[in-house]
């Protein structure tokens, strides 16, 4: 659901030609919420002659409160709204002396016509959606700060020319999500509509134009939520025995009354992420679009779209429109048009996307927007997480102090590491925060800004005083880090190497010559028998790493 804000001010009469330079609202929107709008009383919005126009009357008992305004339109005065093609109508009555009836889903299509009351069928009583029923401003009081949005709805009145007068004493309207707008047998019940305005007394009209075709009366409607399932269903009912003077009275006795709406295009932007959320490593991406879903062409559409930053992001189209351009500075922006959208649903779609890294973790937030010639402007917001993770790998001494492992004593050791999306790497421990392992601590090695996943881990090097090395599994969980909150449980890896040590046996003669000696040692190694320096005979092991007896055993003269 998209929201328009819409406020609840008391309208100012004001002429039409104002309400016509005022941009008339594209976008298929919901105001918020309102309470049911109940307007009554009796009204006169008679002109003396075709020449003349009234200003915007509120229909409310209680001046201040939101209300409906309407006006009736001269068709020789200069803000008339007539010519060929300009409207839609959407139901036409026409009964005497009094008519009543509303739109609904009629004819082809339908299942035959479904028309109740006095209401005409044929291709000028349809089903519409709220959607599609412009808006545009209410025009409140200067006192006050914001403007109302209103339904702006239009009523080509057909009396004769010898009984002109006509009064409009109901307008009910509803929303309807039955399947292509089909509604019969009114009064409606809950379960078929929801009534959103009504107004019932009498407004006084004296129809001085002259044919059919034109936009006689004007009401504008305050908007009510809606959503874009909401059908648009209008009830009215016309004519009265009040007295209008010279033998005529306010009855429905020409031809038809007919309701309908300005042509004006209907555009909505949308925009989507192509995932709610990636693992560091894989492709980020927005799509735009413009739709018209009006009945006449948008025109001047332009589409502004500043593109998210983030380290590791650079963004470019995919595919490549030749109606839109993605600047290389930094914030990249993406523009399209101008653009022209055909009505009754013109679309132009464009998609952008990005590569990251480790480093491009976070929430990426975009907010599109269009402008046009001639059908409003909009915007609309999507969003998309770079998911990142870290692996902990643990290097422990198979020393054990008081039962319990300990960390090996120097850093050094080095690693290869292999991940998700391709990810290689070698690592060496530092007992300093560095680029690679940002774990200070010796032993402990965290490497963060990885794709979420499982890598596998082999020590190439043992750490200086130690041997051995081992190999296995770390799991990166999405949102763990190297700061607070490292890997735990079971997503650690722990590797051990054994301390090493040397022993040296030495023989010397003391100075006789008549002796020697041979040397041997259990549970180590053969080692070097090459005597040390200024000894007869030794037995040298090093890097050793037996725990227990070492017998070493000299044998003199043998």
């Amino acid at each position: 659901m998209f929201t328009r804000v819409a406020r609840r001010e008391r309208p100012r009469r004001t002429v039409w030609a104002i309400m016509v330079a005022a941009a008339v609202a594209s976008l298929v929107v919901s105001a918020v919420a309102l309470a049911l709008i109940n307007d009554s009383g009796t009204y006169s919005i008679e002109v003396p002659n075709k020449n003349t126009s009234t200003g915007l009357v509120p229909l409310t008992a209680t001046p201040g409160d939101g209300s409906a305004l309407a006006k009736y339109i001269g068709s020789s005065a200069q803000d008339q709204a007539s010519g060929t093609g300009l409207f839609d109508p959407f139901v036409r009555l026409q009964g005497s002396p009094t008519e009543k009836g509303y739109n609904t889903c009629s004819g082809q299509g339908c299942g035959g016509d479904v028309t109740q009351f006095d209401t005409k069928a044929g291709s000028w009583t349809h089903a519409i959606k709220a959607s599609a029923i412009p808006q545009v401003p209410c025009e409140v009081d200067s006192s006050h700060a914001g403007t109302e949005s209103c339904w702006e709805l239009f009523n080509d009145i057909n009396e004769g020319n010898s009984a002109k007068h006509i009064s409009l004493t109901k307008v009910e309207i509803y929303f309807t999500q039955n399947a292509n707008g089909v509604i019969t047998g009114y009064p409606f019940s809950a379960a078929q509509a929801t009534l959103q305005y009504q107004f019932s007394g009498e407004l006084k009209i004296n129809d001085v134009n002259q044919g059919s075709g034109r936009g006689d009366l004007l009401l504008l409607v305050p908007v009510q939520a809606f959503t874009a399932a909401d059908w648009f269903v209008l009830y009215s009912e016309w004519g009265s025995n009040d007295s209008a003077g010279g033998g005529d009275t306010y009855n429905s006795e020409g031809g038809f009354e007919e309701w309908k709406v300005r042509k004006t295009p209907n555009v909505i932007i949308t925009k989507t992420a192509d995932a709610a959320s990636v693992n560091a490593g894989s492709n980020i991406g927005f799509t735009v679009t413009v739709t018209n879903g009006g009945v006449a062409d948008a025109t001047g559409v332009m589409i502004n779209d500043p593109l998210p930053t983030g380290s590791g992001i650079s963004w470019a189209e995919s595919p490549d429109k030749s109606e839109c351009t993605v600047s290389n500075a930094s914030p990249q922006v993406l523009s399209c048009g101008p653009l022209t959208l055909a009505a009754g649903g013109g679309s132009f779609s464009v998609h952008v996307q990005s590569s990251t890294t480790g480093a491009s973790c976070g929430t990426y937030n975009n907010t599109a927007t269009f402008t046009s010639t001639n059908a409003g402007t909009g915007q609309a917001t999507a969003s998309t997480t770079v998911n990142c993770a870290a692996i902990l790998i643990l290097k422990n001494s198979t020393k054990l102090v008081g039962g319990n492992a300990v960390r090996v004593s120097n850093a050094g050791a080095v690693f290869s590491i292999t991940g998700p999306g391709s990810y290689s790497n070698s690592v060496t421990d530092s007992d300093t925060t560095g680029t690679e392992d940002e774990d200070s601590s010796t032993g402990e090695i965290c490497i963060s800004g990885l794709a979420p996943g499982s890598y596998t881990v082999t020590e190439t090097t043992a750490p200086s005083g130690y041997t051995g090395s081992g190999s296995g599994t770390a799991v990166a969980t999405a949102g763990t880090n190297c700061t607070d909150n490292q890997p735990s449980g079971t997503d650690v890896l722990t590797l051990t190497n054994n301390p090493t040590y040397d022993i040296q046996v030495n023989f010397r003669d003391g100075g006789s010559g008549d002796t020697s000696a041979t040397i041997s040692c259990t549970n180590v190694g053969t080692g070097s028998t090459t005597p040390a320096t200024g000894w007869d005979t030794s037995q040298t092991n090093t890097g050793e790493t037996f725990i227990g007896d070492v017998v070493c055993t000299i044998t003199v003269d043998p």
